[in-house]
């Protein structure tokens, strides 16, 4: 075991040093967003600047922001880099996750192991949280832990997670097609599913004490849908190839959200038609695709909306790696470029976003196809997960 133990000293060793390196950039976001909302927040009283809507994130993020700047305050560390520390222990807690659930594939630490270090070395995980700033990775380590513990037979655990998931961004509905498939096969009771809107309500507590109208801090994911009218920002979704008129934008994308739904419905009513057995590994492959599918059917998805199914494409090949090695290889080869797009801004584009979508959308359909095939590993824990 000492080369192994060494080698993967090595590899933590990289990924810290990666990370350093890009915590001083300042990029867009931090000059056009999440600068200001600090500025607000030091300049309003710290916790107190809360009873303002100053920016359109949910507050579990705003409590964390707060909580930095107040250690900016306290600290010679700027509030930049702690923003950035903030999403680097969440890249950390994402990759052990990805490493348990890879875990429950069958005895052996090396494929965990191995699964976990991918993951925090994936050039996305790295860029977004480290050199971007971006929260992506929190609500994704959240998420994965939650679908953990529901492969543990754990279900209220799991659903609570998930649902601190959905309190930092709207992007945790990605895993619901999940809930729903095990709700339908009777894997789910119904009941674990109030973690969900309570944990919501939960972290708003804090900010409608602190004087926030309860009924804005209900209606913010709501009034998100709207900041966004075009139909793609960078994301390699189906959008890249349509170009409507102004006129029939809205059209485009109310049909193109009811077309993502009824997707998820069908992908549902065939794996409950089929008689698709929930075991440990379909449950890991159905959620690598609905965290797929969902970024490439909606509309108005930015590129780093991949990153939940990034990790979880990851975890999918290490439970079934001669099948799926080249899945999460396609998924990070779309992300990244995008990534480079934004972060250096390559002008133009170094590939056509349509292939980039090209790429995902084979990545999705051999998920989905491996999805209605039968298993190909035991499954070591308890088929239910009922609660």
């Amino acid at each position: 075991m000492a080369p192994e133990v060494a080698l993967t000293i090595a590899l933590v060793a990289v990924a810290v040093a990666v990370r350093l390196l890009g915590l001083g950039l300042e990029t867009y976001d931090w000059l056009w967003y999440l600068e200001p909302w600090t500025r607000f927040i030091a300049e309003n009283g710290g916790f107190a600047a809360l009873k303002f809507s100053f920016a359109d994130y949910n507050v579990p993020y705003l409590y964390l922001l707060t909580g930095f700047v107040w250690l900016s305050q306290h600290t010679p560390v700027d509030v930049l880099v702690w923003i950035k520390l903030g999403s680097v222990v969440f890249d950390a807690v994402l990759a052990v996750y990805a490493a348990r659930i890879v875990a429950l594939r069958g005895p052996g630490w090396r494929m965990p192991l191995l699964a976990g270090l991918t993951v925090l070395l994936l050039p996305t995980v790295v860029l977004n949280g480290a050199y971007w700033g971006q929260c992506d990775t929190i609500y994704s380590a959240f998420a994965v832990a939650g679908l953990y513990y529901l492969l543990r037979g754990r279900p209220w655990v799991g659903t609570a997670l998930i649902g601190v998931a959905f309190a930092f961004k709207l992007q945790a509905i990605f895993l619901f097609p999940v809930l729903a498939a095990l709700l339908l096969t009777g894997r789910l009771r119904w009941r674990c599913l109030i973690t969900i809107p309570a944990a919501y309500v939960l972290f708003a507590v804090p900010a409608w004490l602190a004087g926030r109208p309860f009924g804005d801090l209900m209606l913010i994911y709501a009034n998100q849908t709207g900041k966004f009218p075009m139909l793609t920002y960078s994301a390699p979704s189906v959008y890249s190839f349509l170009r409507p008129a102004p006129q029939y934008l809205d059209m485009v994308r109310t049909a193109g959200v009811l077309f993502a739904v009824a997707a998820f419905l069908a992908l549902v009513f065939l794996l409950v038609a089929r008689r698709v057995e929930l075991d440990t590994e379909h449950i890991v492959f159905l959620a690598a695709a609905s965290a797929l599918m969902a970024p490439f059917l909606l509309p108005g998805m930015h590129e780093r909306y991949f990153m939940l199914a990034e990790v979880l494409t990851v975890v999918a090949a290490f439970w079934a790696p001669r099948k799926l090695w080249f899945v999460p290889v396609l998924v990070q080869a779309a992300s990244i470029i995008t990534y480079e797009t934004y972060l250096v801004q390559a002008k133009p584009a170094p590939v056509d976003l349509r292939l980039l979508t090209l790429l995902v959308l084979a990545a999705l359909a051999t998920l989905v196809g491996r999805l209605f095939k039968g298993s190909l590993a035991p499954t070591p824990v308890s088929n239910t997960i009922a609660g």
